[in-house]
């Protein structure tokens, strides 16, 4: 018995049964005990869990599924990779592969095989525009299920386009019997490796058998590479042509000559399904599948005469034609069990048996040829006639139940339904569009009407997102096409940053494009926080230092720190006794930042004037050479201080000059420093050159002959008032 079957991962999925063996993983039946539902499981073999090479493929395939999101390809639900075991959840699906129909079809009917291929090419479409090739692609790995929907499965070994950067292993490459050549060369595949491959399993559900077969592996790789394959057609003669050439253009061993997109060759397909007698501007010469314009205009008798070789009696005369066939050709024709072959040994013993009976072929084959060309010429006559020919105006088919729509028009036209879409617009069953369109002219009778059924509102299962990283179920949720809205929640248990629910809930079916509650943990409530120091710190660094748990609110001042450093916090760091502050979460906090402007602010430098001087002043305050501030006196006689408003910032040094405004002489009286800094702002004199001041008024004040009153007689500095007690003694 299978050592996994019982076990219960992740303490949820019960593996009940082995239901798929792969190259590097197993897939068994489980039961999501938690939603009761069937999933299937895919589990790294042993063997494999300790070769990193296996890890990376394996763990490659869920990070591609991850990303991609569509109706016919298998949906992911969950993963898990631990030390003991690798394992993937996928939905379930109850159906058989594309292989296992095949073998029990034998050949399949070309809308049936259209039918299919059209959506395993919608499906990698999907993945080549999210850059991620398959390089695997095999009927194995399509699962049918009853109503005929395809999906496509285990990217085990695909890869992101955009990580290409080296040619793959032996170890990397596809099934071989599907391979693309530049896979079988170990040369780097792109998305035209999966068309090559697509061509090769529609080639075998048209022909039943697969294009290339040998004994080993290596030969049928070889076989890809530089071996023709017979056209469809020569297989089976029931193919169309235009299909055959849509055949032939994807198996092309140039990946430059294939179709280059999956969209590329659903549109040929579409093209041939609304006209199956299509031909294509295109063919292949089988010799050696040359690409080229053909034209498509010819003779059907001389391309069959072209195609025929003359059988000659002994006596020469030609008695027959038949189709040209190689040595080669006529052992493969042998192979299927056919008589009319070619005889390598003995060529005129094997037209001498088998004369009668062409004879007699051929006088059948004529009387066949007559009747049907007097029964084209027939009907031919009778639409020249205007016999059968009634014509009528299309009806508009849209939002007509299809299933009505053939009852009414029944006899009229026949209804076909060309493929069903997801529609929000139209309800289930309803026709959404048609070809031809209303209004157009049909023959009754004899018109095909092709349409597209609404399969009503796409609805998608939400994926278990519960227990991850916040981050990770976003992207999840966005690539499944969710609008995703974000709750975060206290929770005691559930650790911060994870997902600890969704509404809808996880395995629900939605509408595609519906809004998700992601509801997040932010872990235990806290409801104490301490106050961290931010002063000095940008306004970003101070954000992510106070971490959430404060309401923030940011004011600006000029100075002359960096712009956006935090100059002060409401709040501060450390209480008054030196202890860490601590407040309740949320609490407002105001962080004060700079502007990286200067601050300047105003202040005042006063100059005592000494007495007996007398006459107009100008005085001018200079910082590093510039004037600062200004002040004019119309006669010192009348002044005793005088005051200059000057502009700064930081600590400066100012000098003052004063200018006798009689005579134009100036000279430098006094030096103070400046503090903008301090509050209040602060002036201190240090330097006060009375002397030079009353020499630079002397001839307005009767000459030099003044007295110099020391200071310490001045009893009232404002006014320059003196003691007359101390001057009487002086003289």
């Amino acid at each position: 018995m299978d050592k996994n079957i019982g076990k219960k991962l992740d303490g949820r999925y019960e593996i009940t049964e082995l239901i798929g063996i792969g190259g590097m993983a197993d897939v068994y039946k489980a039961t999501d005990i938690i939603d009761d539902k069937t999933v299937a499981v895919k589990i790294l073999k042993t063997e494999f869990s300790n070769n990193e090479d296996f890890l990376r493929r394996f763990r490659n395939e869920s990070k591609a599924i991850a990303v991609l999101s569509h109706p016919n390809i298998v949906k992911v639900l969950d993963v898990g990779f631990t030390d003991r075991i690798q394992f993937i959840v996928m939905e379930y699906i109850d159906g058989i592969t594309l292989k296992e129909f095949i073998e029990q079809q034998g050949v399949l009917k070309w809308k049936d095989s259209v039918h299919f291929i059209i959506q395993i090419l919608r499906a990698l479409q999907h993945a080549h525009d999210r850059g991620i090739v398959h390089r695997d692609i095999k009927p194995q790995n399509i699962m049918l299920f009853p109503d005929g929907t395809i999906k496509v499965m285990d990217f085990g070994i695909a890869r992101f386009a955009r990580e290409e950067g080296k040619t793959i292993s032996d170890k990397a490459i596809g099934s071989v019997h599907y391979i693309s050549p530049e896979q079988a060369k170990g040369d780097i595949t792109d998305e035209k490796s999966d068309i090559y491959s697509v061509g090769i399993m529609l080639y075998e559900m048209l022909t039943g058998v697969k294009p290339f077969d040998g004994d080993t592996p290596v030969s049928v790789a070889l076989m890809h590479m530089q071996n023709d394959a017979r056209t469809p057609r020569a297989i089976n003669d029931s193919i169309p042509e235009g299909l055959e050439e849509i055949v032939i253009r994807a198996m092309q061993k140039d990946a430059d000559k294939r179709y280059q997109s999956a969209s590329e060759m659903i549109k040929d397909i579409e093209e041939f399904k609304k006209n199956p007698s299509i031909v294509f501007e295109y063919t292949y010469i089988s010799e050696k599948t040359q690409y080229f314009n053909a034209g498509r205009v010819k003779a059907a008798t001389g391309a069959y005469e072209a195609n025929m070789l003359a059988l000659k009696n002994e006596n020469g005369t030609e008695i027959m034609k038949r189709p040209q066939q190689t040595k080669a050709a006529a052992k493969k024709t042998k192979a299927y069990g056919r008589d009319d072959i070619y005889d390598e040994d003995d060529d005129e013993k094997q037209v001498s048996k088998s004369s009668y009976f062409i004879v007699v072929l051929t006088a059948i084959a004529a009387v066949i040829v007559i009747v049907v060309v007097i029964f084209i010429a027939y009907m031919i006559e009778r639409v020249i006639n205007g016999e059968d020919t009634q014509s009528g105006k299309m009806p508009d088919l849209t939002m007509i139940d299809y299933l009505e729509a053939r009852s009414i028009y029944n006899g009229k036209f026949e209804i076909e339904i060309e493929s069903r879409q997801y529609s929000a617009e139209f309800p289930e069953g309803t026709i959404i569009s048609q070809s031809p369109v209303k209004d157009r002219d049909y023959i009754i009778g004899n018109t095909i009407v092709n349409v597209v059924v609404s399969r009503g509102p796409q609805m998608v299962t939400i994926p278990n997102v519960y227990d991850q990283e916040s981050n990770i179920a976003l992207t999840m949720l966005r690539n499944e096409g969710f609008n995703v809205i974000i709750n975060s929640v206290v929770d005691e248990e559930i650790t911060k940053d994870m997902v600890i629910k969704t509404e809808p809930a996880r395995y629900e079916s939605v509408q595609h494009g519906s809004t998700v509650y992601m509801f997040v943990s932010r872990g235990p409530e806290v409801t104490d926080v301490v106050v961290p120091d931010v002063v000095g710190l940008s306004l970003e660094e101070a954000e992510a230092a106070l971490d959430g748990k404060f309401s923030i609110q940011v004011t600006s001042i000029d100075d002359s720190a960096t712009e956006n450093t935090v100059l002060e916090q409401s709040i501060p760091a450390l209480t008054e006794t030196g202890e860490r502050n601590v407040v309740k979460i949320n609490s407002p906090i105001i962080l004060t930042v700079s502007t990286g402007v200067v601050r300047e602010t105003q202040a005042t430098v006063t100059f005592r004037v000494p007495s007996g001087i007398e006459g107009p002043a100008e005085f001018n305050c200079y910082v590093n050479g510039n004037i600062v501030g200004t002040n004019s006196i119309d006669n010192l006689a009348y002044a005793s201080t005088v005051s200059v408003d000057v502009t700064g910032s930081e600590i400066q040094k100012v000098i003052l000059e004063a200018v006798n405004k009689s005579t134009g002489q100036k000279a430098t009286v006094g030096e103070y420093t400046v503090d903008y800094t301090a509050e209040p702002i602060t002036v201190t004199e240090n330097e006060y050159d009375r002397t030079t001041f009353k020499a630079l008024f002397a001839s307005q004040t009767g000459g030099t002959d003044f007295i110099d009153i020391p200071d310490d007689f001045i009893i009232d500095e404002e006014t320059g008032g003196i003691n007359l007690e101390d001057i009487w003694d002086v003289f």
